[in-house]
């Protein structure tokens, strides 16, 4: 099964008055599992014309993102060669997107679209809907309902209250590190947590 982990980074929980800052994506096969670091992956961050608004705590936590942005903002970068870093107005996503999947050969139906199942910690109730907020035309893209997420899979029913967040998903898969806040390293964490429970490895 072929799937897409997506994480995105934002300025505050509600997508009617925040931002998406950061957006990636992964691609991962489960019937073809290659090693992380061949995995294709796809990321970017976003540059838009009027200031980015937010929330106290979130715009707090995301102090070298917006040296990123501006920085690209005043070179007027799309590309930086040194970082390897994207910089895009939102607008763009669908279509760059869109020839990611194409490029890594992801299968499309007879009207042209590509059907993508989504991957992500919370990724339904979270990435999808602040980026459908943002997003109205996805293009050839078309996003699965059904969505993977890794929570359930390392759910203690018998202690826990709630679903678990994704750090203590990571110690449940004895993953180190701490919860990254890119979007990149965090979308990566969803591949080794569904790997773990799934294919019994993080590799």
């Amino acid at each position: 099964m072929r799937y897409c982990s997506i994480d995105i980074e934002t300025t505050g929980l509600n997508p009617d008055t925040c931002d998406i800052l950061q957006f990636a994506a992964v691609l991962d096969d489960l019937c073809d599992p290659k090693p992380l670091v061949d995995l294709p992956r796809f990321t970017t961050y976003f540059c838009k014309d009027k200031p980015i608004s937010g929330e106290p705590y979130a715009l707090g936590m995301h102090g070298q993102i917006f040296q990123k942005i501006a920085n690209a903002q005043r070179l007027g970068l799309e590309f930086d060669d040194r970082t390897g870093d994207r910089f895009m107005n939102i607008e763009s996503l669908p279509e760059a997107l869109a020839c990611f999947f194409i490029k890594n050969d992801w299968p499309m139906d007879k009207k042209n679209r590509m059907k993508v199942t989504v991957a992500g910690k919370n990724v339904a109730g979270f990435d999808m809907r602040f980026l459908n907020t943002k997003i109205k035309n996805w293009g050839q893209i078309s996003f699965l309902s059904r969505t993977l997420d890794p929570a359930v899979l390392y759910l203690d029913y018998k202690n826990d209250k709630e679903l678990p967040d994704l750090k203590t998903c990571m110690d449940r898969a004895n993953i180190g590190g701490e919860v990254s806040h890119t979007a990149l390293e965090d979308a990566l964490v969803v591949v080794k947590l569904l790997r773990h429970k799934l294919l019994k490895k993080t590799k």
